[in-house]
């Protein structure tokens, strides 16, 4: 054989041998979740109307093992549980049109992180049909009555990721004791870790983000970096209350402006 004809063959060895090592790398890069964003900017000091919203290093939730997403009935895409990502559990429900926004910020952070952490959007809805409604009438619908989360008019109400519905409640009620809330309910987004403990919580206001600190939690989260610290919680001072207040129903949002956890 010449020796034009040997560099041939070297060259297109060595050729077949770049081709084995892409796919080899191409297959590693699926198996673990693709490459994950860079980080987000930093969190810097959180407005003082967002204060009371903050979660704070002594909170009893953080650590605690999450509830798992077995009872629940997914819709739009495969059932999944904790620990298989991390996971982002949020909660949404039909008469409570103005946090509609929240699902469609959590779309756009959804289509960022989606190789690196699940996501769902579990119904506070009392009917199985009331998730297959919101996915028929409100997904992807243009909203002009609703207002953005910086004020802007209009929003395209979307989730890019699984809704699930929750029968009796029963998850619902596990995040509950989880967290140590009476309301878990529209706008709250949960992040819990590979392990399947909650590492991170934040309140989403029609959209808006008071505290600004999710994105960056879930970055370092998936990237078993350290998480932003808020300090010990500060010391409230009890005041005292006048007359009956009367019985109110565990499942009260006030955030959400409706009747009901709505």
């Amino acid at each position: 054989m010449s020796d034009a004809a040997n560099v041939a063959e070297l060259e297109a060895g060595v050729k077949n041998l770049e081709v084995e090592v892409a796919e080899k790398d191409a297959a590693i890069e699926k198996l673990s979740g693709g490459e994950a964003p860079a980080a987000p900017e930093m969190p810097g000091t959180p407005p003082e109307e967002a204060k009371e919203l903050l979660v704070y290093d002594d909170d009893v939730a953080l650590g605690k093992d999450a509830p798992s997403l077995a009872p629940l009935k997914f819709f739009n895409g495969p059932a999944f549980d904790i620990k298989e990502k991390v996971t982002v559990v949020t909660f949404s429900c039909n008469l409570n049109k103005s946090d509609f926004v929240t699902l469609s910020v959590l779309s756009d952070v959804y289509q960022e992180f989606k190789d690196q952490a699940n996501f769902v959007s579990i119904s506070r809805d009392h009917e199985e049909a009331d998730v297959e409604k919101w996915l028929k009438k409100y997904n992807g619908t243009f909203m002009a009555e609703q207002k953005g989360p910086n004020g802007e008019a209009g929003i395209t109400s979307r989730c890019d990721f699984q809704m699930a519905y929750d029968p009796e409640h029963k998850v619902n009620a596990e995040f509950k004791t989880a967290l140590g809330k009476s309301v878990v309910g529209v706008g709250m987004v949960v992040i819990i870790d590979k392990a399947g403990k909650i590492a991170w919580y934040e309140t989403f206001v029609r959209g808006a983000n008071p505290a600004g600190q999710f994105k960056y939690q879930l970055w370092a989260t998936i990237n078993e970096q350290p998480l932003v610290k808020n300090g010990p919680a500060p010391e409230i001072e009890e005041e005292e209350v006048e007359g009956d207040t009367g019985d109110i129903p565990d499942d009260v949002d006030f955030l959400a402006g409706g009747g009901g956890n709505y």
